[in-house]
């Protein structure tokens, strides 16, 4: 049995985002660069480009198939959850730890916080901003309530984060663009449970005609409910600043925790390629690593 795997979900569209993902941890994951990896792909997608399926043998990547239910397609990031249960399945019986990532993450430096210590169960960064999320100093919502009720959330497991922006201090609710977890506590396929239950449950449709908002983070208001109800809040690890840092709100970061350079980091996030590079503008790179995304999304003409 592997120690951890990493795994990522792509479409036809970020194929070059999924190479570069898995290229970063092959190059500077340090002691992590060898990971099993995986890479889940819709089976109704189109084929895979030839040149596409040589770059992820070339890095040693497992392409896995998932399915997913039709009436979950209008939701816009319903796929990840379908995604990330089937990776879950996967690996179940082969690895430990499963670092679930969007393809939009580069890896800048070794990621040994994954290697979660004994007794926890799920690391993880909170949401970059509040949004429909729950301010903590004031009284649930009727959204919220609808998820806990569900869910089987106690009010008192809901404790207080503060987002990534530190625009409100919020009752937890986690950023499921970024998750390391124990395949064994099958986290990942009650995720998928709860939401292929909720997302058409007649309790939320209001929500959704209301505000699209709900729609297009339901997969994560879910993800947090279930991670309450199946966990205490010593099971959890929050990440540091330095894991799944958003490039693109760089300038919406409290100044003490903005990078100085890229290198400064562990994991990051950003919006396409042409954000990335933007972004290095105001976060530049060095050496190795700015040699390398030279390499990859042209860095000379900047």
């Amino acid at each position: 049995m592997s120690i951890i795997t990493f795994a990522t979900m792509s479409t036809q569209n970020n194929l070059t985002r999924a190479i570069i993902l898995f290229d970063s941890l092959r190059t500077f994951g340090g002691e992590l660069a060898d990971s099993h990896c995986i890479m889940l792909i819709s089976e109704k997608g189109e084929p895979l480009p030839d040149k596409t399926r040589e770059q992820l043998s070339a890095l040693d990547v497992n392409l896995v198939h998932f399915d997913m239910d039709k009436g979950a397609l209008r939701f816009p990031l319903a796929s990840l959850v379908y995604a990330a249960a089937r990776a879950e399945q996967q690996v179940r019986d082969e690895t430990e730890i499963l670092v679930w990532m969007n393809e939009d993450t580069l890896i800048v430096n070794p990621p040994v916080g994954f290697l979660l210590e004994e007794g926890v169960n799920f690391a993880y960064r909170p949401v970059h901003h509040t949004r429909i999320g729950s301010v903590y100093d004031k009284p649930l919502d009727d959204f919220w309530s609808m998820i806990y009720q569900h869910c089987g959330v106690t009010g008192i497991n809901a404790f207080p984060m503060e987002t990534c922006t530190r625009d409100n201090v919020i009752r937890a609710y986690f950023n499921a663009g970024l998750l390391a977890v124990r395949p064994k506590q099958s986290l990942l396929a009650t995720w998928l449970d709860y939401f292929e239950r909720l997302y058409q449950h007649p309790d939320f449709i209001p929500f959704f005609k209301d505000d699209v908002l709900y729609m297009i983070f339901m997969h994560q208001a879910v993800l947090s409910g279930v991670v309450l109800s199946m966990f205490q809040k010593d099971e959890l690890l929050e990440l540091p600043e330095t894991f799944n840092y958003p490039l693109h709100l760089h300038q919406e970061y409290p100044i003490e925790y903005q990078p100085q350079e890229l290198n400064n980091l562990i994991t990051c996030r950003y919006e396409g390629i042409e954000d990335l590079r933007n972004s290095l503008k105001a976060i530049p790179a060095e050496e190795p690593l700015k040699s390398w995304l030279d390499e990859r999304i042209g860095l000379t003409d900047m």
